[in-house]
């Protein structure tokens, strides 16, 4: 297996869903981080963080 990573769409919505709520309870970015790579296997850590800065902080 090469080291390429396809996240489908469902892939995007665990991400997204993971950043929110993480960020709800109160987790840094560093624990958000290790629940992604956790819970999306193969995620590499600099798309984690891209989906953390594409995702995150929209809470108002």
């Amino acid at each position: 297996m090469g080291g390429t990573v396809i996240e489908t769409e469902s892939d995007k919505i665990k991400i997204q869903t993971i950043i929110e709520l993480g960020q709800e309870v109160g987790l840094d970015d560093a624990e958000i981080l290790k629940k992604l790579q956790e819970k999306i296997i193969g995620l590499p850590l600099t798309r984690a963080k891209a989906y953390i800065e594409q995702y995150g902080k929209r809470l108002v």
